[in-house]
């Protein structure tokens, strides 16, 4: 039953943020980890990441805003589900607005009319909310990568005679911001987004509240963003331990796509006087700037 903390496994729990358009959902859906993507969608959108760049090849859908259907299908993922899946619930707030609503009807009033919930509807509410986070995080503790979706809203807080606006905050409950390795605010201006944690000081090492990051695959999962850059050597999947290393794997994977095995290849490939990287990560982002050049340059026909 008990393990050395060395061996321990378990997944990740990302809360992902921001306005309308922003992009949430394509980044949680392109998160290329091994095995299958899972989405139990309560906004009805799933099917408009059909033929968007970078998506999962393997994604499973539920649509539903049925807390028992939603707990029934956390209970099927880890039946049928394997450590290593990626499980995206889009949205929670959805939810949270659904057991609201619900509730102020069971109170007795008009869904578009302010009316007192009681202290039993509350805790009905919390309880709900609570088998969705109690399953979500056993989901992550098997071993699943957990992405939450949550809209983003203003939080007031009562003063005397007064609202104090406190800020941005996510539109879920506390429970859950609380269990989360960190919250990501997602932003987009024009083709490029980016991603802040917010709210909490993130759980992983390689992010820093308040920082400013790429929304890619390299920021969530520096580990199986190298994977996907570089791929496996030697039957050996991982980070490179050096610059030397990521530089060497990354002319043995692309040297034929670029047409040669200098940097002034990769620039006349690019079509951009980028500096040549001078750490892993940015091998890890010029790779990803090749892949995503050769995805254009492919005919649809081809790509398929």
């Amino acid at each position: 039953m008990f393990q050395p903390l060395e061996e321990l496994s378990t997944g990740s729990l990302y809360i992902l943020t921001g306005q309308a358009g922003a992009g949430k959902s394509h980044l949680a859906a392109s998160a290329r980890r091994r095995g299958t993507v899972w989405i139990l969608d309560t906004e009805g959108a799933a099917k408009n990441l059909l033929g968007k760049p970078g998506i999962h090849k393997r994604i499973q859908a539920v649509q539903t805003l049925s807390l028992r259907q939603l707990v029934e299908a956390m209970d099927e993922l880890k039946r049928v589900g394997k450590p290593g899946d990626t499980v995206i619930l889009d949205s929670i707030s959805k939810v949270l607005q659904a057991m609201r609503s619900h509730a102020q009807i069971r109170a007795g009033g008009e869904v578009d009319r302010k009316t007192a919930i009681s202290f039993d509807e509350h805790a009905s509410v919390n309880r709900n909310l609570q088998a969705i986070y109690t399953s979500l995080t056993e989901l992550k503790h098997t071993g699943f990568h957990v992405i939450i979706i949550g809209h983003l809203a203003r939080k007031y807080q009562a003063q005397e005679n007064a609202l104090d606006d406190v800020g941005l905050r996510v539109l879920a409950d506390e429970n859950i911001t609380y269990e989360a390795d960190a919250i990501l605010l997602v932003e987009r201006e024009g083709s490029n987004r980016s991603i802040t944690p917010i709210i909490k000081p993130p759980r992983p090492a390689h992010l820093q509240l308040g920082k400013v990051y790429p929304a890619r695959l390299a920021t969530l999962y520096p580990d199986m963003a190298a994977e996907q850059a570089f791929g496996e050597e030697g039957g050996r999947h991982g980070r490179p331990q050096t610059i030397a290393e990521a530089e060497r794997r990354f002319f043995d994977r692309y040297e034929e796509i670029v047409g040669g095995r200098n940097w002034s290849a990769v620039q006349r490939f690019l079509g951009e006087r980028t500096p040549k990287p001078s750490s892993i990560e940015e091998w890890i982002s010029a790779a990803e700037m090749v892949r995503a050049r050769q995805r254009e340059a492919t005919p649809p026909a081809m790509a398929a």
